[in-house]
C-alpha cells in the first residue's frame, strides 16, 4: 500500500470501506476506513470549494440541503438553530470561568457570534465563505481566516460547530485553533460521532453529503487528533448544553424550521438522553490547550 492512503491522522495504512454518491453531480466518492485510530474520509475528495461552498450551499439548494444558513442569519428569532445556540453558550458558561473572550472558528454567517455577543461576550468569528460578508452586512465581527495570525494566544474559548467533518487534514485545522488560544483555553467541537454507525456506516446521514462532509470521527479519533494538535482531551462531567444542543439536532432531522411553543413544552431533557444514549453526541470529547 503507498503513502497516498495513510491515515491523515496517525498515518496508518487504511483500507477502502465502499463508496458513496454525491448530490452535487453524481460523481462517486471513495472512503477510506483507519484500522487503527478508526478515522474514516474521502480519499478524491473535492478542492472546487468555490463551486461548492457557494450561495446556493449556504441557502440549502446544494451539497447539503439540511441546511440554509441565509434563513437563520436573517430569522434569529424563529430559526430552530437558536436551540444550539443556547446550548453552545451553555457550555461556554461552564467550561470557562469568568468572561473569557471567544472565537467561532468557521462561523458560517455568524449566528452563535452574534448570540454571543447580545449575551455581553467579547466574541468573534472566523469564516471563508460566500456567508461571511452577509452576517457582516449586518455588523456581525467576522475576519477571514488569512486575519487569524493575528490573534495568537487571545481566546479563552474556541468553538468549531460542525465543522471538523469538512476538513482533509484535521490536526493542520485543529493546530491553527490551538495557536489562538490562551494555556488553558477551552477547544469545543461539534460534529457526528461515528461509533454508533461503525457497522452501518453507508446508512447514516452524515455520509449521503460526500461533496461536502469528508472525514468522520469516533471519540477516540478526536481525542488522538486534540493531543496531536497540543490539546489534552477532557470528557464532559455533566449534561448541560448539550440537551438543547440534542433538541436542534432532533428537530433538524424532521426537517422543523421554526421554533414554537409546543415544540418546547415537550420534555427535552429526557428525550435528549434517550437520543444520546443510542448515537453519543456527547462523547466526543473537549480539549484544553497545553502551556508550550
Amino acid at each position: 500500500m503507498n503513502n497516498e492512503h495513510l491515515c491523515p491522522v496517525c498515518l496508518t495504512p487504511t483500507f477502502i470501506l465502499g463508496s458513496q454518491t454525491g448530490l452535487l453531480d453524481g460523481r462517486e466518492f471513495l472512503v477510506r476506513r483507519c484500522p487503527l485510530c478508526r478515522f474514516f474520509y474521502v480519499e478524491n475528495y473535492r478542492i472546487d470549494f468555490d463551486h461548492i461552498y457557494n450561495e446556493n450551499y449556504y441557502r440549502g439548494s446544494g451539497a447539503d440541503p439540511t441546511v440554509d444558513y441565509v434563513y437563520e442569519l436573517e430569522n434569529p428569532l424563529r430559526t430552530i438553530r437558536g436551540y444550539e445556540w443556547k446550548g453552545i453558550f451553555s457550555i461556554y458558561k461552564e467550561l470557562v470561568s469568568g468572561n473569557g473572550r471567544w472565537l467561532d472558528y468557521g462561523c458560517g454567517g455568524g449566528g452563535l457570534v452574534r448570540f454571543a455577543v447580545e449575551n455581553g461576550v467579547d466574541a468573534i468569528g472566523c469564516e471563508e465563505g460566500w456567508i461571511a460578508q452577509r452576517g457582516q452586512m449586518l455588523g456581525i465581527p467576522i475576519i477571514p481566516l488569512s486575519e487569524l495570525n493575528k490573534y495568537a494566544g487571545s481566546f479563552d474559548f474556541v468553538s468549531a460547530i460542525e465543522v471538523l467533518e469538512h476538513i482533509p487534514n484535521p490536526i493542520e485545522t485543529l493546530l491553527q485553533m490551538r495557536k489562538v488560544l490562551k494555556p488553558g483555553g477551552i477547544l469545543f467541537v461539534t460534529m457526528g460521532n461515528a461509533e454508533p454507525w461503525r457497522e452501518r456506516f453507508f446508512s447514516w446521514d452524515y455520509v449521503k453529503c460526500p461533496d461536502v462532509h469528508i472525514s468522520f470521527y469516533e471519540p477516540e479519533t478526536l481525542k488522538r487528533c486534540l493531543s496531536k494538535a497540543g490539546f489534552l482531551p477532557r470528557e464532559f462531567m455533566s449534561f448541560n448544553g448539550f440537551v438543547d444542543i440534542i433538541k436542534f439536532k432532533v428537530l433538524k432531522t424532521l426537517h422543523i424550521k421554526n421554533r414554537s411553543h409546543w415544540i418546547d413544552v415537550l420534555p427535552w431533557e429526557a428525550m435528549a438522553r434517550v437520543v444520546d444514549k443510542h448515537y453519543k453526541v456527547s462523547r466526543q470529547p473537549y480539549g484544553v490547550a497545553i502551556e508550550g
